[in-house]
């Protein structure tokens, strides 16, 4: 007796391609429209995946020079509104206020102090040049790169702004820092000691 047998599909029945390799039917391989789907997928995750590790980049820079031009301007920053805090007296033989973009003055030790700004070279600058000599005479030193800015403001006790050396009780100092597209302003605001 005879066996019944289903009849076979001829979708399970392989199929020779023109190469001559065998498929199963139905399973040619992907068509042009899929491939393309395909690609403008993957071309859409490389330009979101380029764009954030862009911005990861930028990022990284902006914070490299923030640290490296901040850092900088910070510490000459503190060394400069410490000496101010030493200046000798508010005479006009001890302290000149004619300028708002440098200080000159003696500290309680008798040595002569400047602070100023370098507009060439963008610096903070120190020199040992008193009131009756002009800033970087004597032994001028680099404090800071990047300084786009140097002011000193002068006010009296009652906080009113001064340009008379006698009555000179607060010094305001701000300094600007521009690195690139980086840019920050410090300031403070200091009493000298032997200041009314």
């Amino acid at each position: 007796m005879k066996q019944p047998t289903a009849p076979i599909s001829s979708a399970y029945l392989p199929t020779r391609s023109r190469s001559g390799a065998i498929w199963p039917r139905g399973e040619h391989g992907w068509t042009l429209v899929e491939l393309v789907v395909v690609i403008v997928i993957l071309g859409a995750l490389a330009a979101m995946g380029a764009g954030l590790l862009s911005s990861v980049f930028r990022s990284y820079f902006a914070s490299r020079d923030i640290t490296s031009s901040d850092g900088q301007a910070r510490a000459a920053f503190e060394r400069m509104t410490r000496e101010l805090r030493q200046a000798r007296s508010a005479t006009a033989a001890d302290l000149d206020v004619a300028s708002g973009t440098q200080v000159r003055f003696i500290d309680a030790d008798g040595n002569g102090v400047c602070f100023y700004r370098d507009a060439a070279t963008n610096r903070l600058m120190r020199s040992g040049d008193g009131p009756s000599t002009a800033c970087g005479a004597t032994s001028p030193q680099p404090l800071s790169d990047f300084v786009s800015g140097l002011s000193f403001f002068y006010y009296t006790n009652t906080l009113a702004l001064t340009a008379t050396p006698a009555s000179v009780s607060y010094v305001t100092v701000v300094v600007s820092v521009q690195d690139n597209n980086v840019s920050d302003t410090l300031r403070v605001t200091i009493h000298p000691r032997s200041f009314p």
